[in-house]
């Protein structure tokens, strides 16, 4: 016998998070209340199933759901000089002032997707005669991102041998709140927070400005702001971009 459909937003209860979270691997109450409900309710007509329940029963067992789960949840969306305007500001006034006073850079792209926005990154510095002394560090939730961003294989740009051999990659989950090893003159994490509930947001952007260097600088995506700055130790200095006092 059929089950009736149940109304939308009332298939996500409160005892379902524990054990979705167990089931997909992510730290479901980091994420916005609203778009976590969202990604449940396209699970649940993606695998056709009626209940939260039998969508954990799905996870469990099927690696190729919670992958796609996965996926709707941390949300990734990158391309090569996304946001133009940015990557100008990056290349004419913030890392001709960041060069000025380090002789080897450091940089993480902190959510980096399939790679672009690192390699995009890492183009600019190639522009400005300091991609060989730079050290560039990308991290993201998901593997399958990680392995396109290992393999470097794009049709919209070519990723040179010395463009390779300045780049790594690693696996972090910034809901975790824990940073690399080591301070950052550039932080690059862009569109990632804004999925984030408050209590996580502010967790993340304190770790990102603790991983930052004396005068280092944290770029956020174009709808993102810090509302003070000041407390993390940061100061604003364009729309979206801030820099750790020295």
């Amino acid at each position: 016998m059929q089950r009736a459909a149940t109304p939308r937003g009332q298939r996500l209860g409160a005892g379902s998070l524990a054990p979705l979270s167990a089931a997909s691997g992510l730290r479901l109450e980091a994420f916005r209340e609203e778009h976590v409900a969202d990604r449940v309710e396209r699970a649940l007509a993606a695998e056709r199933v009626e209940t939260a329940e039998d969508l954990v029963a799905v996870l469990r067992r099927d690696g190729r759901a919670r992958e796609r789960f996965r996926r709707s949840v941390a949300v990734s969306h990158s391309g090569f000089f996304r946001d133009p305007e940015q990557f100008d500001a990056l290349e004419h006034r913030i890392l001709p002032r960041l060069l000025e006073h380090t002789r080897r850079p450091r940089a993480w792209s902190a959510g980096c997707a399939n790679g672009l926005e690192l390699w995009s990154l890492g183009v600019v510095l190639n522009r400005l005669g300091a991609l060989d002394r730079a050290h560039l560090l990308g991290s993201d939730l998901l593997d399958e991102n990680l392995a396109t961003a290992r393999a470097g294989t794009y049709d919209v740009v070519e990723i040179t041998p010395a463009l390779r051999a300045r780049a790594r990659w690693e696996r972090r989950d910034l809901a975790r709140g824990d940073a690399p090893a080591g301070r950052f003159d550039l932080i690059l994490c862009r569109n990632v927070a804004i999925y984030f509930e408050p209590g996580a947001k502010a967790g993340l952007h304190a770790m990102l400005a603790g991983a930052l260097a004396p005068g280092g600088v944290l770029m956020l995506g174009r709808s993102e702001r810090l509302s003070d700055p000041a407390s993390l130790g940061l100061r604003r200095i364009e729309p979206h971009v801030y820099e750790r006092s020295r």
